[in-house]
C-alpha cells in the first residue's frame, strides 16, 4: 500500500524520495510535520502531493500578519435565536498550515490544543477533529522578512521537521520539464483503523527503550541545552514504529532509531546552522552510544 502513495507521490514530487518516507511514517505515527525551507523550493507543492496520494481531507490555511484564531477554528454565531457552531478550517484530515512563520503568536498558538489533544475549544466548548488528525506546517528560514519565530511550546509539537533536499543538475532538468498538475483525481483512502491495529502490534523490545533512553542521557551530559520532554521520547517510539511500517516490517531495531531520530531533533537543536544539526546528531549523539 505504501509503495503505491510514494510512487503516486513521486509522480509529482522529483528526488526527495526519503523525505517522502519519513513524512509517511510520522503521518503513521500521528504525528505533525514542519517542513523549514526558502520560498520557492516546493513546500507546499510537497505537502499537496503528499495529501493527495492518501486519499484523505485537506484544507490550506495561508498564514499572514492579519490572520486571526476564529479563520482557523471556527466561530459560535447567532441563529434563529440559538447559537450554532460555523466550523473552521482545521476541521479537517489533514491541514496545510502555509507559511506558519508569518502569522502573529495569536494565530500560531490557535494550533497548540488541536496538535496535542485533537480537539478544538470554543467559548469553553469542545468540539472532536475528524480522524485522522494532522498538521503540515511550512516555514521560511528565520532571517527571511517578515517572519517571527515558533514557541519552544509548539515547536515540541511538531514530530519531525526537515527542509527539502537539494537537486542535482538532471533532476532539475526533470523538474522543470515537468507540468504540475494537482486532479481531482481520488486515490484510494488509508485503511486508517488497521493502520492503528499494525501500529499496536510493532513489535519493541526492552533493549530499544533503554536505547532512548541512553540518547537522552548522552543529550543532558552535552554541554548546549537540547530540550528533549517526555513528550519527544515518546515520538521516537512512536516514529520508529511508523518507520517499521513503511519498511514492512512488524519490529523495531536501533537502526530505525538511527536513521529518524536526526529529524525528531533538529528543530529542538537553536545553536546550530540548520544544515549542520542532522551531521551534529550522528557524530555528537549517536556515535557516542554503544548498542547492547
Amino acid at each position: 500500500m505504501f509503495e503505491k502513495i510514494i510512487d503516486n507521490t513521486s509522480t509529482i514530487i522529483v528526488g526527495n524520495s526519503e523525505k517522502i518516507k519519513l513524512t509517511l511514517a510520522a503521518i503513521v505515527s500521528e504525528g505533525s510535520i514542519l517542513i523549514e525551507d526558502y520560498p520557492g523550493s516546493g513546500k507546499t507543492t510537497f505537502a499537496k502531493a503528499i495529501t493527495q496520494s492518501l486519499g484523505l481531507d485537506f484544507k490550506r490555511l495561508q498564514f499572514t500578519s492579519d490572520l486571526l484564531p476564529s479563520d482557523i477554528l471556527g466561530f459560535n454565531m447567532f441563529s434563529n435565536e440559538n447559537i450554532k457552531f460555523q466550523k473552521g478550517p482545521i476541521f479537517t484530515n489533514i491541514v496545510l498550515a502555509d507559511e506558519l512563520n508569518r502569522g502573529s503568536p495569536k494565530s500560531q498558538s490557535a494550533f497548540l490544543e488541536a496538535m496535542e489533544e485533537k480537539n478544538v475549544s470554543i467559548d469553553g466548548v469542545s468540539h472532536n477533529l475528524p480522524e485522522p488528525f494532522f498538521v503540515i506546517a511550512t516555514q521560511n528560514p528565520m532571517d527571511s522578512s517578515g517572519t517571527s519565530s515558533l514557541p519552544d511550546s509548539q515547536l515540541d509539537r511538531f514530530m519531525i521537521s526537515y527542509s527539502l533536499s537539494d537537486l542535482n543538475d538532471d533532476e532539475k532538468i526533470k523538474m522543470l520539464k515537468k507540468e504540475i498538475n494537482f486532479t481531482s483525481e481520488i486515490f484510494e483512502k488509508i485503511d486508517w483503523l488497521k493502520i492503528k491495529e499494525k501500529k499496536n502490534n510493532i513489535i519493541v523490545k526492552d533493549r530499544i527503550y533503554k536505547y532512548v533512553i541512553n540518547i537522552e542521557q548522552t543529550i543532558q551530559s552535552i554541554e548546549k541545552k537540547i530540550y528533549i520532554s517526555a513528550r519527544c521520547l515518546k515520538q521516537i517510539i512512536d516514529l520508529a514504529k511508523g518507520w517499521a511500517i513503511i519498511n514492512d516490517k512488524d519490529y523495531v531495531t536501533h537502526q530505525d532509531i538511527k536513521d529518524t531520530i536526526p529529524y525528531i531533533l533538529r528543530h529542538r537543536i537553536k545553536f546550530l546552522n540548520q544544515e549542520e544539526k542532522i551531521e551534529f546528531v550522528k557524530k555528537e549523539i549517536l556515535e557516542k552510544i554503544d548498542i547492547d
